[in-house]
């Protein structure tokens, strides 16, 4: 958002606003769910598989949030991100930032607004507003509570590589 002079593009200020939206897992299926309504098939009662990617958003955004953060806290600039409630939510508890407040000197501001059902629509409402130093975002950052022990890891990654191995055994007669 910029604020310049009037009748010219001489720039007074500006402040950054980036908008955070959900992601999806499984699109493949929304897709299919949609031409299966759209072709009239009964879907009700039928699970597609897909959903909100949430890991993936933030895994993403994290990196975005400290890039910029550096940038506009040494300009002296705010930067608002703006995010849906239940993903901000799931930031907080991811990286285990509860207790964040609002000071007006920090620059990394997160305006958290959510949906509530009205009639045949949702209304858009702000749920609070909290902010953070990217050196604090930096130390959430790197003490992630969810960060896998190294045996989990590799669990995981043995249990992968089974699901692909396959034994074939071709007989042939001679």
């Amino acid at each position: 958002m910029v604020k310049h002079k009037p009748f010219s593009s001489e720039i007074e200020d500006f402040v950054v606003i980036e908008f955070q939206t959900g992601q999806t897992t499984g699109t493949g299926q929304l897709v299919k769910g949609l031409k299966d309504c759209l072709a009239g098939k009964n879907i009700e009662g039928k699970n597609y598989g897909f959903g909100l990617n949430l890991a993936d958003i933030w895994k993403r955004s994290f990196t975005q949030i400290l890039n910029k953060g550096i940038v506009l806290e040494n300009w002296g600039h705010k930067i608002y991100w703006v995010v849906q409630e239940p993903v901000y939510q799931y930031f907080l508890n991811r990286y285990n930032l509860n207790g964040m407040t609002y000071h007006s000197e920090h620059t990394t501001v997160f305006a958290i607004y959510d949906l509530s059902p009205d009639a045949d629509k949702c209304k858009l409402f702000q749920t609070r507003i909290e902010s953070s130093t990217v050196e604090d975002l930096f130390k959430a950052f790197r003490n992630n509570p969810n960060i896998p022990s190294r045996a989990t890891f590799l669990k995981k990654l043995e249990t992968k590589l089974n699901a692909k191995m396959e034994l074939k055994l071709e007989l042939s007669k001679v």
